[in-house]
Formats: structure tokens, sequence, C-alpha cells
């Protein structure tokens, strides 16, 4: 397993990987065209926003998308935006690769990490154990579960 920065040529992984994280996320609801995932990873590479892909053996496993965040009212911040990491490679060292090339680039900058993660669906203790390795819990993001109206 080794990672390496993204390119245009991943464009259309990216994409399914991102769309996958969103179902998986916003569960209850509706997506949008698939224009508008396209639309959203365009954005990432042009504003130049850190896209980190996990592959193993020229497969990709999974990737990281990352960047300087200055709210302007506080320091400046790493914020690890994105964590996404295909089903058949969950047991594997991917997300510790990925989360550790995250804390260990803000600490070239000199920057702290903030991040979120989905704990919904039964990943709460998923995520407890890997992110308790980088840093400690600070929030926790609620939702409503409005039932769909057919």
């Amino acid at each position: 397993m080794n990672i390496r920065q993204a390119t245009t040529a991943d464009f259309t992984e990216l994409v399914e990987m991102f769309k996958d994280l969103i179902k998986t996320v916003y569960h209850s609801n509706q997506l949008k065209d698939d224009i508008f995932f396209h639309g959203a990873v365009m954005d990432w590479f042009r504003s130049g926003k850190d896209i980190v892909i996990a592959e193993k053996d020229d497969e990709i496993a999974g990737f990281t998308l990352a960047y300087i965040q200055d709210l302007g009212y506080i320091n400046p911040y790493y914020y690890g935006d994105i964590a996404y990491i295909k089903p058949h490679f969950r047991k594997t060292r991917a997300a510790y690769l990925l989360y550790n090339n995250v804390v260990n680039y803000a600490k070239q900058l000199g920057l702290e990490v903030e991040a979120r993660a989905f704990v919904g669906n039964g990943n709460k203790n998923s995520v407890d154990k890997i992110q308790s390795k980088f840093g400690t819990p600070e929030f926790i993001h609620f939702k409503t579960n409005h039932i769909k109206e057919q």
C-alpha cells in the first residue's frame, strides 16, 4: 500500500468514490445529478486542494481531501475535509496511511489539524479507533432524521 498525489487521470474514480461517500453520509437524502459530483471534484483540482490517493497494486483504495482553512478570526489550520476508503480496503492500512499523511503534512506547515468524521450507521467505533491515534474529538454533528414522504 502506498500513497500519492491525485492527478486528473484519477478524476473519474474520485467522482465515484465521492458519490459513494455522499450516499453513505447523506443516506436519507436524495442525490442530485452526477454533474454536481463532477463539478465538486473539478473544483478541488481548480482550487489546488490536496487530494491524496492510497493505492495497492495500482488499484485505488481511497483518498483524502485536505487544505488550509483560514477563517480570518482564528489561526489558520489544516482541514482534513474528506477521507474515504473503499469498503474492501477498510481493514487495510489505507486509512492509517492517509490520516498519517494529513497529520504529518500539517506538522510540516506548522498547523493544527481539524477534521470531521461520519459516525452514523454504526461507524462510530471504527472512527474512534483510527482517529484517536491522531487527535481528540471536539465536536459531534447531529442531524434530524426526517422520514421521507412517499
